[in-house]
């Protein structure tokens, strides 16, 4: 983190992997001890918030553009669930109403990103594992995301909005815009990224930086391309690797913003039943990994403890 006009400015750490790369790291690996923390507990150093410039622990940041993606989209579901309140209040829904249209139109716009992204063979292969409501619900919702949402009323206010404060967006987008175009376009959201989260957890790469060595020639930074392996890493100045240091076993970072997602499916739920839509409630199971990973609960972090296999020989 430099300081830049008395404010916080993230720079991205960056690990380059090339196939030559690949090959002469990989045998520095062989027999190497997988650890818990410090604490003798998993490592959870959660992920960065995009608006807490007084943070500094390092967090893990997106290593990909469809990591980025769910990021974003979890970050523009805490930037909708702000306005519940003033949305549920008939005092102040109107103007709610049109300033939330930003935060929204930014959720679809972040999460049909994503939903493209997972269009691939290997991702529509992995659909094809859900459970059949699932699968039904993911393709349903993300067409109606795709034909109905995107380009909707909450679209238009937006985009008048922007356009210097016109006029027409307090006049006649008042009548054009209605509480279930808002309402329908977050929640549509909300389930897709909800059951983004059932993709297996190498499908979401993540980085986060330690700092640099005293000499200042090299960087350090963590890397984690699958549940629940931490890999720590010496890199030059471009974020090539020179080295593999310790393996440490770290919780899911999707775990965080599956908390954020149960939140914006409460905060959905809560404006579906005050302001009297006719628009459905949503239901969710827990998600759990596809490939079997285990989620984050105490009694699960209880038997991570009592786990001493992954204690060095030493230990």
């Amino acid at each position: 983190m430099n300081e830049d006009h008395g404010r916080s400015k993230m720079i991205k750490p960056k690990l380059i992997i090339d196939e030559s790369m690949l090959k002469r790291i990989a045998a520095s690996f062989t027999g190497q001890p997988i650890t818990m923390g410090p604490d003798g507990k998993m490592l959870a150093p959660g992920i960065v918030d995009l608006l807490d410039v007084e943070n500094t622990t390092s967090r893990w940041t997106p290593n990909d553009d469809r990591t980025g993606m769910l990021v974003l989209a979890a970050e523009a579901c805490r930037d909708v669930a702000f306005y519940s309140e003033r949305l549920i209040d008939s005092k102040t829904r109107q103007r709610a109403m049109r300033g939330v249209t930003v935060p929204v139109c930014k959720l679809m716009d972040v999460t049909a990103l994503l939903v493209s992204k997972m269009n691939d063979e290997k991702s529509r292969d992995n659909r094809a594992q859900w459970q059949n409501a699932d699968q039904k619900t993911y393709h349903e919702v993300a067409k109606r995301l795709r034909k109905k949402r995107l380009q909707g009323p909450v679209r238009w206010v937006r985009n008048k909005i922007a356009a210097h404060l016109d006029a027409e967006a307090f006049t006649a987008g008042t009548d054009y815009l209605k509480l279930d175009d808002i309402l329908g376009a977050f929640g549509d959201c909300v389930i897709l990224l909800t059951l983004s989260m059932n993709y297996p957890s190498s499908w979401f790469s993540w980085i986060r930086s330690l700092g640099a060595s005293p000499d200042g020639q090299h960087h350090i930074v963590e890397t984690m391309f699958e549940y629940p392996i931490c890999v720590r890493w010496l890199t030059d100045l471009d974020g090539r690797p020179i080295a593999s240091g310790q393996t440490t076993l770290a919780e899911d970072p999707r775990h965080e913003l599956q908390f954020q997602m149960f939140e914006a499916t409460n905060a959905y739920n809560e404006l579906v039943s005050k302001t009297n839509t006719e628009l459905p409630f949503i239901f969710m199971k827990p998600m759990s990994d596809a490939t079997g990973s285990i989620q984050k609960d105490s009694k699960t972090n209880y038997l991570l403890e009592r786990v001493k296999i992954f204690q060095t020989s030493k230990g």
